[in-house]
């Protein structure tokens, strides 16, 4: 028989990196073409998801599923990669820390410089038909360079 501590520690590992592959499913997929609609959301978060960004917080997955088709049609391409991922467990529960690091093109012939964003990801899991889901998503700008969509915009008019 094996030793009790053993067996969580195995079940962490497997744990930490189903974690982990569902923060990359979330930003591989931002980078593929997607209507972001709710089924699309569903593979990522639980349907009481609150998603907490700098300039605005929506809950559910028909807020976040619209919000990320409202921001991801604005740009040319992107590119999101993710990296130094730390979980903690909590029985069915896990927080997830990590960085995060976009870079989103502009349309057009002659675009502004791209955005290029560095974040600190802090986000709750949830363990749902034996599935992880985040419950809480909240990336934290820690520094950019270049102008959203609507910054550029605005400096349009």
């Amino acid at each position: 028989m094996s030793d009790p501590s053993s067996q969580r520690e195995i079940w962490e590992i497997i744990e930490r990196e189903r974690l982990v592959a569902l923060l990359d499913h979330d930003v591989t997929t931002l980078d593929e073409p997607s209507n972001f609609d709710e089924a699309w959301a569903r593979t990522l978060f639980t349907e009481d998801v609150r998603l907490e960004h700098e300039i605005a917080v929506f809950e559910g997955i028909v807020e976040v599923a619209a919000a990320h088709r409202m921001v991801m049609t604005r740009w040319e391409r992107t590119f999101h990669f993710s990296t130094n991922h730390r979980v903690e467990f909590d029985g069915e529960d896990a927080h997830l820390t990590g960085r995060l690091m976009a870079i989103h093109v502009h349309p057009g012939e002659n675009p502004p410089s791209p955005l290029i964003a560095a974040n600190r990801l802090d986000a709750d899991a949830v363990r749902t038909n034996k599935e992880w889901r985040f419950d809480r998503f909240a990336p934290h700008t820690l520094w950019r360079t270049g102008q959203s969509a609507a910054e550029t915009d605005r400096n349009e008019v």
